[in-house]
């Protein structure tokens, strides 16, 4: 037997011989008999855990964790269970799902033209005429015929109906809503939007990004919810992740100093538990001065500045190198930060300066190129290293070819949505063609196969938040009904234990937390799940099934599944 194999079974028996004799504390919990998947490159297999505190004392194997127990400690035997490291959402809208869980407000997500007309109808008659019908979620890449605003006129006639693309860029609105902005054949262009018209000109009621806010501007503003309520939006927020198995979420809706004030106060009355992550604007960044990193035992950090340089691929916005096959001239809409890089590269360099990384979000090929352009230049005029920066493009959803080498070069990590590709494949060849969408759609395995690391998410609430949506998605290519058969785009698909990386350790460092958190590691933080079935045997197809039994967070149980 080689020696570096005898060391790693002789590993575990000899540290646990270390700890006792040294007098270490006893485990105040040990779970054993299970089938644990680490995550951590140097044991990845182990069958039993200790934990003192919040954190692991212990992974091996069940004898040798029982070496740790005391007379206070809990043993607990999971029969057999898998258990993973507590997973990481690395790109959400934590306000948006807070609020949502508190108003439930008019969801209209995925839902079909006739189960659309259905739903906006019967709000118009709950509605008082002339009032604002505002909701989210269609997606008209599933429909037969494009969105034309007379569709919406035929069941509100009289109230305005402004309706969110899922994706969050670009608007659909009936006659009246145009009307209130004043949007006719004349109205020209805004900077980084598109009003798209029919072929005589006139607007068919679809506002692609920034065209969007000539409508938006006139909704009465949502009443705003009180401290209270937001306190107890976010515990409702923060327990519905931890039931889904997201024991860390980055939120990549700036946030205010005023919404960190209670963000701080939920922290410390022990509503909010879940670990959070917020992004800033560069000016709030600039009034901090600093980050906040680590606190309330390492659930609370904002460290990060939030910025866009274009729209989505759905909606046309995302900008591209080559125009749209299925709009031809149009090369989406390059927002005015990604037009000039000096600017942009100097902006994250001042970031850098202050303790703040950047994450960008950059969908089209063009969009994504102007943001690695702008990282390279900042870390140069920074002189921060790539280990010291860790910028992050969000989405990187089309990389042209010669770019996808450039994220590990400079350690430049992409924040991708693995659900989204299992979305968008309805559309995507039609946006940009066969041969573009082949070389450089939603590129994990080309990534990977560069060296890079991907931090994966959701976009809830563009997509749902459930993890193992996104693990079965990145696993197979394939949407929740398996479809299309062998995946779409196989060959760019991630091994079982490259996406598990992808929601553990990855987005760990994206986060500076490598040392802490994101595998089940003797030091690190207790973070864990246990759940209904082995994630590494089951078929690849099944994997969206899977529930969540049990979360651990700093050794807490957090969540525990109720006997059915």
């Amino acid at each position: 037997m080689k020696r570096k194999h005898l060391l790693l079974i002789l590993l575990p028996v000899l540290m646990a011989c270390l700890f006792l004799s040294c007098g270490v504390d006893r485990a105040d919990t040990i779970y054993i008999n299970a089938n644990i998947y680490t995550a951590d490159e140097d044991l990845a297999h182990a069958t039993a855990l200790a934990v003192k505190g919040d954190r692991f004392i212990y992974v091996g194997d069940t004898e040798s964790a029982l070496a740790f127990s005391g007379r206070d400690t809990k043993v607990i035997d999971l029969e057999g269970l898998t258990v993973i490291p507590g997973l990481t959402e690395s790109h959400m809208h934590f306000d948006g799902l807070a609020k949502n869980l508190l108003m439930a407000p008019l969801d209209i997500y995925w839902l079909t033209v006739d189960d659309l007309l259905e739903t906006i109808e019967g709000a118009v008659a709950r509605a008082d005429s002339g009032a604002w019908i505002v909701a989210r979620g269609y997606n008209d890449a599933i429909w037969e015929d494009p969105p034309h605003r007379s569709t919406l006129d035929a069941v509100s006639p009289h109230n305005p109906v402004v309706l969110r693309r899922y994706c969050g860029h670009a608007h659909f609105v009936n006659s009246i809503a145009l009307g209130v902005a004043g949007i006719t054949a004349e109205t020209g262009d805004p900077e980084a939007g598109i009003i798209v018209r029919d072929k005589s000109g006139e607007p068919t009621g679809v506002l692609v990004s920034a065209a969007g806010a000539l409508v938006t501007r006139h909704i009465p503003p949502d009443p705003d919810l009180d401290h209270a309520q937001w306190l107890e939006a976010y515990r409702l927020a923060g327990n519905s992740l931890l039931a889904a198995g997201i024991t860390t979420a980055h939120d990549l809706t700036p946030t205010t100093l005023e919404d960190i004030a209670i963000r701080r106060d939920a922290f410390e009355k022990g509503l909010l538990k879940v670990r959070l992550m917020d992004a800033v604007t560069e000016s709030t960044a600039r009034e901090m001065n600093k980050p906040l990193v680590g606190l309330y035992d390492h659930r609370y950090t904002v460290r990060w500045v939030k910025k866009f340089v274009d729209g989505s691929l759905g909606g046309r916005g995302a900008a591209l190198l080559e125009a749209y096959d299925d709009m031809p001239g149009e090369t989406g809409a390059l927002r005015p930060l990604g037009e000039d890089t000096d600017v942009y590269a100097q902006l994250v360099a001042d970031m850098l300066e202050l303790g703040f990384s950047t994450r960008t979000h950059s969908i089209g090929d063009k969009g994504n190129r102007a943001t690695l352009d702008a990282f390279e230049k900042a870390m140069d005029i920074s002189g921060k290293s790539p280990s010291e920066a860790r910028l992050v493009v969000e989405h990187a959803q089309i990389l042209h070819p010669e770019d996808i080498r450039r994220f590990a070069d400079r350690n430049i990590l992409a924040s991708m949505q693995p659900i989204h590709a299992t979305e968008d494949m309805l559309f995507v060849e039609s946006r940009i063609g066969y041969d573009r969408a082949r070389a450089g759609a939603y590129a994990w395995r080309s990534i990977l196969d560069a060296d890079g690391l991907i931090a994966a998410g959701s976009d809830y609430y563009v997509s749902p938040f459930n993890p193992f949506y996104g693990l079965h998605a990145a696993v197979t290519r394939q949407d929740r009904e398996n479809n299309p058969p062998g995946g779409w785009f196989p060959e760019q698909a991630m091994s079982r234990i490259e996406a598990l990386k992808a929601y553990t350790i990855w987005p760990a460092y994206l986060e500076f937390s490598e040392d802490i958190k994101g595998s089940i590691t003797p030091g690190k933080l207790a973070d864990f799940l246990v759940i209904d079935r082995d994630y590494m045997a089951i078929r690849a197809e099944d994997i969206h099934h899977i529930r969540v039994l049990k979360t651990v967070l700093g050794g807490e149980l957090v969540f525990n599944l109720p006997d059915e």
